[in-house]
């Protein structure tokens, strides 16, 4: 089993997309960069309420979860 590596292959290959994004067919899957306050993620993360899996173990990974 490989872990997520956020699709870094396909992003540095120009794709606009991770292959989640792809897949969902409910669009329930947002990715970006969070510096940027202008990303879909930011303004994502500024209208609903999210949280990181496992806060307590501050990894901070990046990845946060909505109406959880």
């Amino acid at each position: 089993v490989e872990s997520c590596n956020l699709c870094v292959h396909r992003l540095d290959n120009g794709q606009g997309t991770t292959a989640c994004q792809d897949a969902c067919k409910h669009q329930a899957i947002t990715f970006g960069d969070l510096k940027d306050p202008n990303s879909d993620v930011s303004r994502a993360l500024q209208q609903y309420p999210s949280v990181q899996i496992r806060a307590d173990l501050k990894l901070n990974p990046g990845v946060r979860y909505a109406n959880i």
